[in-house]
């Protein structure tokens, strides 16, 4: 009960200060908003809202029924790293509901697949904010390495004799591959759904993470932790900050691998109702977090001179 009551007195602080914020500073909470808008629309739409339908086609369709865990568990990872968050998020919590994931892989591969997309990765993040124009495939690496091997642990921990057994006795759909306008039609509206969501934690989260900005707060340190709360508009900050080039790569390649407190959130919301131990995931997020930033760090010394 006391958890649940400071649960509701810390939802209750937050609104009155929110709304203290909001009518002491209309205008720059009207601005983060227009701006996490435009950055949903211009950045994270285009490129997801394809990707987002064909996923939800994969599930309507069953076209992967009757295939090992293991390679679902691969596929979740591939089309997780090429259409982005929250791709992954989403195949797991589905996949896992019909019965293709043993419900002890769940954390490990929403975490793993749970990438930004590349095409947003380099054009946003890397061309666009930290006006990178080579080398990508360095930058790559320190991102997707670490999400690689934690992949090669889990498919090879999937072939462990309980989960063999497993595989043996779960309930895959009954039905085989079916495709009709119905299903498309809803692949459509599913893929809206999820990507208006989206949008939703990107307005909200992006304008936490510009407080210290409107509050003309002068600490570096406040403005790369409001940087965390949203990573699309958090590179945004960091790349806007005056300090060290290395600092900045670093920083972004930190937050594009833990994706930020918005992205958390979101991953929550998609498991709502399902078993998802939620300090699980972030642990793991965290660590392959401290991953990328050491092989950046690495890569750098020796491949480049920033």
């Amino acid at each position: 009960m006391r958890k649940k009551h400071l649960t509701k007195y810390s939802f209750i602080l937050f609104i009155i200060l929110f709304s203290v914020y909001y009518i002491a500073y209309p205008a720059d909470v009207s601005k983060s908003c227009r701006i996490g808008v435009m950055l949903w629309f211009e950045q994270v739409f285009p490129v997801l809202f394809i990707f987002t339908v064909l996923s939800n086609l994969i599930i309507s369709t069953n076209v992967l029924s009757g295939i090992p865990e293991k390679y679902i568990l691969i596929i979740i990872y591939f089309l997780g790293c090429i259409f982005g968050f929250p791709i992954g998020a989403r195949l797991a919590s589905d996949f896992g509901a019909k019965g293709y994931i043993n419900p002890r892989h769940i954390e490990y591969i929403s975490a793993f697949s749970n990438h930004f997309s590349m095409p947003f990765i380099i054009t946003y993040a890397l061309t666009g904010q930290l006006g990178l124009s080579g080398h990508f495939g360095i930058y790559m690496a320190a991102l997707y390495l670490p999400s690689m091997l934690g992949m090669i642990w889990l498919i090879a921990y999937a072939d462990q004799p309980a989960d063999i057994i497993y595989n043996k006795k779960q309930k895959n759909p009954a039905s085989g591959f079916k495709l009709d306008m119905q299903i498309v039609d809803a692949g459509i509206v599913k893929g809206f759904e999820t990507l208006i969501k989206l949008c939703g934690y990107i307005v909200l989260f992006s304008v936490i993470a510009r407080v210290p900005k409107t509050l003309s707060v002068n600490s570096t340190a406040l403005y790369i932790a409001g940087a965390f709360f949203e990573a699309t508009c958090g590179i945004d900050v960091i790349c806007g900050l005056n300090i060290m080039r290395t600092s900045q790569i670093l920083l972004c390649i930190a937050l594009l691998s833990f994706g930020g407190m918005s992205c958390i959130m979101q991953t929550k919301s998609i498991f709502a109702g399902k078993t998802f131990r939620l300090c699980k995931y972030i642990l793991i997020k965290v660590i392959m977090t401290i991953s990328s930033i050491v092989v950046m760090t690495a890569l750098l010394g020796i491949f480049l001179r920033v």
